[in-house]
């Protein structure tokens, strides 16, 4: 549109709504003074804008087919833009805090199912500070993006993305790595990916822009675009209409894709100096090995999630983009790649099981990964033997039994005491018999029984210098 053009065409907009005669004013009163002001008006008509809200207006064609919206109603005087600011200004401030933003390709039941399991909702951020915020947050993840949300997504919609296709099978194969064990490798493998992803959305550009410059041209794409479905293309509207912060009111989708935008600059692109947030999914702090912290489990379920949010971004910043922003109705790619998870799921089961029986029969150590110590299995061998095993003989002989403690991971054992007769005994079960020698003699001091699963393995050497019984659980006579 020309400079005469828009002048023009603002002198009309101002003429009347100044008067406040634009919800009242014809169209033949608006082409007459378009006229007189040397506009040539090709058509004009009556036409509804905007997304979550549609607003009346205007629409005026004029020579090369430019068009002009002017609204029939001023901002504050629609009163659910009114009653929505607040509310969103607090739904935003709730995604800062929990560290996230509003999950994409999936419905509200989904995401409130997120909220019920966490006992959060928005509003909640005025009770409780940001550590204790996130902390009850983290149960989040793993329940809306569970298997019947990442699977059609990563098998259905991802291969159709121009960014993220020829990423699909890395992403493929962390989700079975996951649930094969390898959780960090899996959160390891994604992490990388996403700089490739922004690189591609934003194609055309030469400039060399940073990580956060790189999100924010990914979003400011997609914000035009978005903004000018919501004007319906036109080349001109009040700017009052247009500002960021009217349209994240009144348009859900440039509300999500800058909650996007500012989570990635803040939170998984921020400096290390400056991250403070708990779950430790931040670029640096992988690429760079300072910490451990984005090891953390659940983190594997946010790169997911972000994935999948870049997918929302490239269908709004990629004109060319095929991408659907809806659920897809699972397939039968969908329902083959959800049977290989399970059978994942299942054969880790197996394996985990056959694996430690081996290697307590062959007093062989267990191997420790960044995704698992070991522990959570050792302690619920420790348990179950205690339960199944210890408990069961000495009910069996008259003993009553009584505090049980629970498995302790220092030293790897369990406790119960036990009473008969005005007798009390104390047993102790260990892991395995070559466990140090200090811990021998620290169950010395209160047990009277030092037991262990397995056979022996250099007993007299782990168990130097104590005087109290010290042998296999599957040789030990319950006393009378």
């Amino acid at each position: 549109m020309s400079e005469q053009q828009l002048r023009e065409i603002k002198g009309v907009w101002c003429k009347f709504n100044n008067q406040n005669r634009m919800s009242t004013v014809t169209l033949d009163e608006i082409r007459i003074c378009c006229i007189k002001r040397g506009v040539d008006v090709f058509k004009i008509e009556e036409c509804l804008f905007g997304f979550n809200l549609s607003i009346p207006a205007i629409k005026i064609t004029v020579a090369n087919d430019l068009t002009a919206l002017l609204p029939r109603q001023k901002l504050f005087d629609i009163q659910i833009y009114k009653n929505n600011i607040l509310p969103f200004k607090k739904e935003e401030e709730f995604w800062h805090k929990v560290d996230w933003f509003p999950p994409v390709f999936m419905n509200m039941e989904m995401i409130n199912e997120g909220f019920k399991v966490t006992n959060l909702k928005i509003g909640y951020q005025d009770y409780f500070n940001k550590t204790q915020l996130q902390e009850r947050f983290t149960e989040f993840f793993p329940t809306v993006y569970n298997l019947s949300n990442i699977i059609p997504i990563t098998i259905q919609t991802l291969p159709k993305s121009i960014s993220i296709s020829k990423h699909v099978p890395v992403i493929r194969e962390s989700i079975l790595a996951f649930y094969s064990g390898m959780r960090v490798t899996s959160v390891a493998s994604l992490i990388p990916i996403i700089e490739d992803i922004l690189d591609s959305i934003i194609e055309d550009a030469n400039e060399d822009l940073n990580l956060k410059g790189k999100v924010q041209r990914c979003i400011a794409r997609a914000r035009e675009n978005i903004t000018s479905d919501h004007i319906l293309g036109a080349d001109w509207i009040p700017d009052e209409y247009i500002k960021l912060d009217v349209l994240k009111v009144m348009n859900e989708r440039i509300r999500i894709i800058e909650l996007i935008g500012d989570w990635l600059i803040n939170s998984f692109y921020e400096n290390t100096n400056n991250y403070q947030n708990s779950s430790g999914f931040n670029r640096h702090f992988f690429a760079h090995a300072k910490s451990e912290i984005w090891q953390n489990p659940s983190n594997f379920f946010r790169a997911m999630g972000l994935i999948q949010a870049l997918a929302f971004v490239e269908c709004f910043a990629m004109k060319r983009s095929k991408i659907s922003i809806f659920v897809p109705i699972p397939d039968q790619k969908t329902k083959s790649f959800h049977i290989e998870v399970l059978a994942c799921l299942n054969s880790q089961h197996i394996k985990n099981i056959f694996l430690q029986q081996m290697q307590i029969n062959n007093n062989l150590p267990f191997n420790v990964i960044a995704s698992d110590d070991g522990w959570l299995r050792k302690a619920a061998l420790l348990s179950s033997q205690m339960n199944d095993d210890i408990v069961k003989r000495l009910r069996n002989t008259g003993w009553q039994c009584h505090s049980f403690s629970e498995p302790e991971k220092e030293g790897e054992f369990i406790t119960i005491q036990a009473f008969k007769n005005g007798e009390n005994i104390k047993i102790a079960l260990l892991y395995c018999c070559d466990t140090c020698n200090k811990i021998y003699k620290e169950l010395e001091k209160t047990c009277d029984y030092i037991l262990y699963l397995g056979p022996p393995y250099k007993q007299s050497s782990y168990a130097q210098g104590v005087q109290k019984h010290v042998g296999p659980l599957n040789a030990w006579l319950v006393p009378n």
